[in-house]
């Protein structure tokens, strides 16, 4: 029978429903919620789908005047696999329907899903449909439009091997349509499969509670991170986890703006409202920001935004203030940045405590192992006071590291990387060094953590649990192989280069056992492949920051004991991001107003939250990379240039059905747009650009340019270029750990 006729029968059903139904559960999240659309009526009723290699069984649910009516449909395995047009059969009111073999019902079946991959169309019900396009339904879930050329019927399937839905129907000739409103969601929702998010730097600053630490635009746009919007964006990434029916959240670090204590009370209440709401379990581990040194420490700054546009300076202390030389207008204690001591209590919950929830805690100094484990075996072992270490002659050090296994079959490994070395002695204490080069101080001053992760990763192999490693710094390169060409041609602090773990580091994880390793602090976008060539493979997997560009946090499915998924989502919507523009402008007009220079309002008319990372990251690139990382004739001379003097100074011939429509500041733009984003830059780089700088690559590799600095820099700025774009799968791929 043709589809038509079949959601008029579909359609009736619905209307004509006169039984009750006890549908405790029907409404779950993950409950599909079909709505209908006939002549200007509507209808809504719901669907819980149960799927398995052999069946489905769809649950299905309306309410009327405040009762719930409903039954299911059964479809075995020869429906569920060879069904070859939609059932039409009237449901039975507390009944399961069992649908006829060559029928499904809401879906179509797996073989016919096959022949519109692999062929492009497919036939149901007598009726040839052909394949439009493929886009996706939402939240990263995929789908295929379909179109009756005869007629005009479309439909759009949920690509999925399990259950292909059609979750869209539109121009149908009897002007029914129909359209599942949460198609998205609830796939997530009914994917049983483990899902740990991994939220990476958000640096959090309180700007919506405590509106007078908002700081200004000109600061934002010279730092490597923004500022005020990053609290916005961390919500939109945590309720984006929540759509998607996340339940493990994991932090690697740099959770707030410099560990100042508004802001990591801050961060904690968020933590603690997620976890009451939804049930969220969060996991962190420190950064280089918080906290910034170890004992805690006082600071001023200078670029807090007033009410009339005006910067004005606060401190956490009087001391600090008076030895600082910069005039503070106020004095607050909530600046004072924490230590060690003071953020781990805060996220006590977190991770870096035991809960009775908890399968298994330990830490580095743990008397205990897996077999051994009670919660009150850890709750004694958890203390601070137990978890320190001789760090140089009799100075002892903080290690916030741990291991847990919050469900059954997967553990989180925190490693705390932070090593603060003494600096010198300053009214009688100790001043420290930060933390920013990561691993490398780790390798040299913590042997002691490096054994205790290889003993982790052995005992988890040895009871059969996915071990997921994580630490602020990367574990390996992260420059896609062009370490050598950097060096030579801007030096070893160019693209992060000095913050590149020692090689001995790397190769000792990948000894222990440790296969894969989320880090965050480059606020870059990169999958590196370690291998021995000895049997151990490790991936290093670069999480961006929500608070720079590319906005974007990762997701890792784990499918078994075998088989691991990482997914990058992109935040395209933060809700409030715009919220203190109206506060910029003022900025700008006191600029205006007092002389003082001002930056492009461009910014302030950006489309969304990426394009306004994306702003931002161009005036960085053109206000701090350009001047402090690369030679000087980029700046120079490259830069002022347009892309038409660039292609002809390599020996490139414009297309004149293509022109070279760019700059010599974008190219250099999307040179660190693909050091940072990888793929994801791709977005905002147009395929024909990258095809022009290929073809300027192709034609400079075969000269000798080291004596000309411009030309050099040119065939050097393009061969980069290759090399970011040429790097391991950064965006979704599979992760094999068996």
């Amino acid at each position: 029978m043709k589809l038509k006729t079949y959601l008029i029968i579909l359609f009736l059903m619905m209307t004509g429903c006169v039984a009750e139904v006890n549908a405790a559960g029907i409404f779950s999240p993950d409950t599909l919620t079909f709505r209908f659309f006939l002549y200007g009526q509507t209808r809504s009723f719901r669907i819980k789908a149960s799927a398995d290699a052999d069946s489905v069984c769809l649950r299905w649910a309306m309410q009327r005047h405040g009762i719930t009516f409903g039954g299911a449909y059964y479809m075995g395995r020869e429906s569920v696999e060879r069904g070859s047009s939609l059932c039409f059969m009237q449901p039975a009111l507390n009944r399961t329907i069992n649908v006829p073999a060559s029928q499904t019902a809401f879906m179509i079946s797996r073989e016919a899903l096959r022949s519109l991959r692999s062929t492009g169309r497919m036939t149901y019900g007598n009726t040839l449909y052909e394949l439009t396009d493929s886009i996706s339904c939402g939240l990263g879930i995929g789908s295929l439009h379909v179109k009756d050329r005869v007629e005009g019927c479309e439909m759009w399937i949920i690509d999925n091997d399990r259950l292909p839905l059609i979750w869209k129907m539109s121009n149908n000739p009897l002007g029914i349509d129909w359209c599942v409103e949460n198609a998205a969601e609830a796939f997530c929702r009914t994917d049983t499969n483990l899902k740990i998010a991994f939220i990476a730097d958000p640096h959090v600053q309180a700007v919506d509670s405590h509106p007078e630490f908002v700081r200004s635009l000109a600061s934002e746009l010279k730092s490597t991170r923004l500022f005020n919007e990053n609290i916005f964006a961390f919500r939109a990434a945590l309720d984006d986890a929540v759509r998607r029916g996340i339940k493990l959240v994991v932090l690697p670090g740099d959770l707030t703006d410099n560990g100042q204590t508004v802001n990591v009370c801050t961060v904690r209440d968020i933590l603690d409202s997620y976890a009451s709401r939804y049930g969220m379990k969060f996991f962190v581990t420190t950064g280089n920001h918080d906290p910034s040194r170890p004992y805690g420490e006082d600071c001023v700054d200078g670029n807090f935004l007033a009410a009339d546009g005006s910067c004005l300076a606060i401190a956490s202390s009087a001391d600090v203030a008076a030895g600082s030389g910069v005039k503070a207008v106020k004095v607050d204690t909530l600046l004072h940045c924490c230590g060690y001591d003071e953020i781990m209590a805060q996220y006590a919950a977190y991770g870096f405590s035991p809960d009775k929830s908890y399968l298994y805690w330990a830490t580095p100094f743990s008397d205990y192992d897996y077999d051994g484990y009670t919660f009150g075996k850890a709750v004694e072992e958890s203390a601070a006071a137990k978890r320190r270490y001789v760090l140089c002659d009799t100075l002892k050090a903080q290690d916030a590291s741990y291991v847990v296994e919050p469900v059954k079959g997967v553990w989180l490994l925190a490693i705390d990387g932070g090593v603060y070395l003494p600096v010198a002695n300053r009214d009688g204490k100790t001043a420290y060094s930060g933390t920013s080069t990561g691993y490398a101080n780790t390798w040299k001053h913590k042997q002691f953590l490096i054994k205790w992760i290889g003993k982790v990763a052995e005992e988890a192999q040895r009871h059969g649990k996915v071990l997921v490693a994580f630490c602020h710094y990367p574990a390996a390169g992260f420059h896609n192989g062009a370490d050598s060409v950097i060096s030579r041609w801007a030096g070893d602090k160019a693209f992060n280069m000095h913050r590149n773990p020692p090689h001995e580091l790397t190769d000792a994880l990948l000894k222990a056992g440790i296969k894969i390793h989320f880090a965050g602090h480059l606020h870059q976008n990169n999958t590196a492949v370690a291998d021995d060539g000895q049997g151990h493979v490790m991936y290093n997997i670069q999480v961006p920051s929500v608070s720079a560009y590319m906005p974007a946090y990762k997701i890792l499915t784990v499918c078994g004991d075998s088989l691991c998924r990482v997914q990058t989502i992109v935040l395209d919507s933060v809700p409030k991001f715009r919220s203190l523009w109206p506060r910029y402008f003022s900025e700008y007009r006191h600029c205006r107003a007092t002389g003082t220079d001002t930056w492009n309002t461009d910014i302030l008319y950006s489309d969304d939250y990426p394009s306004f990372c994306d702003m931002h990251f161009r005036a960085l690139v053109a206000s701090r990379y350009v001047e402090r990382e690369l030679p000087s004739v980029v700046g120079d001379s490259i830069v002022g240039m347009n892309g038409s003097q660039l292609m002809g100074m390599a020996g490139v011939k414009e297309s004149p059905r293509q022109p070279a429509a760019w700059t010599g500041l974008d190219l250099v733009t999307d040179l660190y747009r693909l050091h940072f984003a990888g793929s994801l830059a791709l977005r905002q780089i147009p395929q024909w650009r990258i095809s022009q700088y290929e073809a300027m690559l192709r034609s400079l590799e075969g000269k000798k340019t080291e004596n000309n600095k411009l030309l050099d820099s040119l065939k050097n700025i393009c061969l980069l270029i290759k090399y970011f774009s040429s790097g391991a799968p950064d965006n979704s791929f599979d992760i094999r750990l068996k």
